[in-house]
This record gives C-alpha cells, structure tokens and sequence, in this order.
C-alpha cells in the first residue's frame, strides 16, 4: 500500500461535521452577494488534532512538495471571495513566497507532510501559523468537506 493511498483511505474514514467555515453567496446579511471566506484563529491553529489533520489533507493532494506553494497561491489569489477574521474583520492575504520563507527546496513542506502519520509531540509554533493559516485557508475554499474535518 502506497503512502498516498492509505492517507486517503485515513481522510475518507474519518466523518466530517458541520462547522461555519464558509458563508455563501446570499447569506452573508446586508444583501451582499460575495462569498466569505473565514480564516483559521491561531488557536484552532495551534491544536495539535487540527495540525495534524491540516497534515493529513495536505498529504491526500499528492501535490509535489515544490508545486504545493503555486497550487495554493494560485487558488487564494484568484479567490473572488471575501476573506475574513473569525471576528468579521478583514484578512489581507500575505504574500505566499514570503509566507513560506523563500525555501527554494520546500523541506518545510516535506517536515509538515511528514506530520500526517506521525503525531505531533508538541504544539504548533508561533511562527509557523501563517503557513498554516494559508494551507487551512486553501482547503476551506477548494475542498470545504476537508476543511470542515480538519476544523472538528
């Protein structure tokens, strides 16, 4: 059994609950039809089940390592919704090269990935959160029914 195909196998075992990660189009009060886009708060960040599941996900893309980075820039840049703090007030979204430290070869990448069959020992660093937030933002506009695992 390939690594893949067993982190697969592991996302889709695990039931997916309903959290409000996402506000469509006409719900969002005031008559505004854009999409809401919450972000992740440090402290769901800094779980270590969310971590983990984040890692998880991750991995399940089969995206290369070196790709992953333009994958996610790609999709949030090119996002028409409106991002937002879990408070209501606006996310600016962060340069994506900058966010992932200008790593050329993207080991950090590798090390997260490697979290998905491998539980964490401790909590997330704080200076690790915007490469998570950005991850986790990612998968709550390209693959909800994920973010929403990831999020339990």
């Amino acid at each position: 059994m390939n690594r893949s195909g067993s982190l697969t196998r592991l996302y889709n075992a695990t039931a997916v609950t309903e959290t409000s990660l996402v506000s469509p189009s006409g719900d969002n009060g005031a008559g505004s039809s854009a999409r809401k886009l919450y972000v992740a708060s440090d402290r769901q960040l800094r779980r270590k089940s969310h971590f983990q599941r984040l890692a998880i996900a991750t991995a399940a893309l089969d995206v290369p390592r070196r790709e992953l980075v333009n994958v996610i820039g790609d999709k949030l840049y090119s996002s028409e919704g409106q991002m937002l703090w879990p408070d209501d007030t606006p996310f600016a979204l962060p340069d994506i090269d900058d966010v992932f430290g200008g790593d050329g070869s993207f080991r950090w990448v590798s090390d997260f990935i490697h979290f998905a069959l491998t539980p964490p020992r401790q909590l997330p660093q704080k200076r690790i959160l915007d490469r998570l937030r950005v991850i986790d933002l990612y998968f709550r506009q390209e693959h909800e029914e994920r973010a929403r695992w990831i999020a339990e």
